[in-house]
């Protein structure tokens, strides 16, 4: 099974913790990483993901998001096949994503990830039958429903 984290799904752990949405979510990502590096799932990642984390105003938390993704993506997308992307993102902007968040989900479609993991409440409107986009915390149910 592949995934694909977002930048706020990377950066979750980092955020106000005393709201307990925002905790809650935090643990399930930290537990989605603990998968990953159990190799029970495989971690996609990108160039978005890099540009955007290359923007991180915070070098200790730049740092160790960069080292994770390094140490544990199983496949990158690279912006080699460009034009693809950029078709594939056009197509979901057209329903009302931004266009980085509509980039990010095509990398994750170009890589056939099996889920799209993000803490973005306005992302998560959009559905498609070729990924699922969830939670850290509904990617953790799921995981366990299907046992």
């Amino acid at each position: 099974m592949r995934i694909y984290l977002d930048n706020c799904s990377y950066n979750r752990p980092y955020d106000d913790q005393s709201q307990m949405r925002i905790y809650l979510e935090t643990q399930a990502k930290l537990h989605i990483q603990d998968m990953i590096r159990q190799k029970q799932i495989e971690l996609v990642t990108s160039y978005v993901l890099d540009f955007e984390n290359s923007n991180n105003r915070s070098i200790q938390k730049k740092m160790a998001i960069e080292k994770f993704m390094k140490d544990y993506a199983t496949l990158y997308v690279s912006n080699k096949h460009g034009d693809m992307l950029a078709e594939i993102a056009d197509s979901i902007m057209e329903t009302g994503v931004k266009e980085k968040d509509a980039y990010h989900v095509a990398c994750a479609l170009m890589a056939e990830c099996d889920y799209f993991v993000t803490t973005d409440d306005r992302l998560l409107k959009y559905q498609s039958e070729k990924i699922n986009l969830v939670t850290p915390g509904e990617f953790i149910r799921r995981m366990e429903a299907d046992g």
